[in-house]
Parts: C-alpha cells; structure tokens; sequence
C-alpha cells in the first residue's frame, strides 16, 4: 500500500491543511468568547469616569419621570404607580420594606408583594430595586432606579409568581 491510501495525512497538504483547519477553528472560537467577554464585562462595568457634577439651581427639581400602565391594565396597576412615583420622588433608592409599604398603601397585602434585593451580597447598594405582585393571571411590575418609577403589567409565570427566585 502507498502512503495515498491513507486518509489526509498522506497527501503533500494533508497534515498542514488539518492544522490549518483546527487553527482557523480556534482562532473562531478565541474570537467568539472574546465578544462575549466583552459584551459581558461592558455590560456591566462602571463607568470609567465619575461624572461631573452639575451646578444647583435655585429651579424647584423636576417631578420623575413614570411611564404609564397599558391602556387596559387594572387598576390596581394604576395605585401601584402613584405610589411608588411618591416614594421614589422622596427616597431615589428605597428599601426592600419601603417598596413592600408602598404596595400596602396600594391595596396589596405585603405578604404577597414580591421584592428584589435592595442591598448586593457584599452590602453594597443596588442599582434598582423590582417588585411585583400578581392580580389574577397578570402581574404588576415595577422598578425603581434613581429616583424613577416604571410600572407596568406583564403575564404571572407558569408557578404564578411574578418575579424568579423567593423575593416575598
């Protein structure tokens, strides 16, 4: 048997253009993990530069800014919303007890309320703070950040609940 008879090794380009080929593949993969890391890490990052501070005005603040619930959302979305624009116009960043109160005060048991941190495992302070609580087969769902209220209402899950994990 002549050495053409067995598989790509034994032509004159048959080791090289494997180890072309198993190169170009890594270089894809290299690449590939790369744009992850990079969309990952810069998703996620500070921002490079404090920003600067802008001078005080003797103007009376804006109100924050809301976004309004669909037309057709119940009404309790509406409540929940009045709330939570007071609460975030008074405290940027609320706790998880005072997003749970602002509820309360929206006609929803506490107990049913669902919060998201309001602290990171390490103690330092969330961007934002999400809450739901359901009203039949829909949610109402809401988060706060820096001093904005968004609500607005969203089908349960499968179990129910509104937001992953145990948040109540």
């Amino acid at each position: 048997m002549t050495a053409a008879n067995h598989g790509p090794a034994a032509g004159p380009d048959g080791a090289r253009g494997t180890k072309q080929r198993r190169s170009a593949s890594a270089t894809v993969l290299a690449a590939v993990t790369l744009v992850g890391l990079i969309l990952t890490v810069g998703g996620c990052s500070a921002p490079a530069t404090a920003p600067a501070e802008e001078p005080q005005s003797s103007a009376a603040p804006e109100a924050p800014a809301v976004s309004e619930p669909a037309e057709g959302a119940p009404a309790e979305a509406e409540a929940v919303r009045l709330e939570l624009t007071a609460l975030a116009a008074e405290v940027p960043a609320p706790s998880r007890d005072e997003v749970r109160a602002a509820y309360a005060a929206a006609g929803f048991s506490p107990d049913v309320v669902e919060v998201s941190q309001d602290s990171t495992p390490t103690g330092l302070a969330v961007d934002s703070i999400v809450s739901a609580a359901a009203v039949g087969q829909d949610c109402v769902l809401a988060e706060i950040r820096s001093g904005t209220a968004t609500v607005t209402v969203v089908p349960a899950l499968a179990n129910g609940a509104c937001l992953l994990g145990d948040d109540r």
